[in-house]
């Protein structure tokens, strides 16, 4: 268990979609948790993907936390 969510880390459904857009010249990416009542979904977008990823990272763990 990576020590940065610490311990209210529990399971969780979360669905990933992550696509470059030449039109934007952006890496897009949707976040999508569907293991609450109310469906939780946050966005982002970044020119390098390696920030987009890092976005994604950190949203992930947020989520996890909240």
């Amino acid at each position: 268990m990576p020590s940065s969510i610490g311990s209210n880390w529990k399971i969780s459904n979360m669905k990933i979609n992550l696509w470059y857009c030449d039109g934007m010249k952006q890496w897009r990416w949707i976040l999508t948790d569907n293991s609450r009542p109310i469906i939780r979904q946050e966005s982002g977008q970044r020119p390098n993907l390696r920030d987009a990823m890092n976005d994604v990272a950190n949203t992930v763990e947020y989520m996890l936390e909240s």
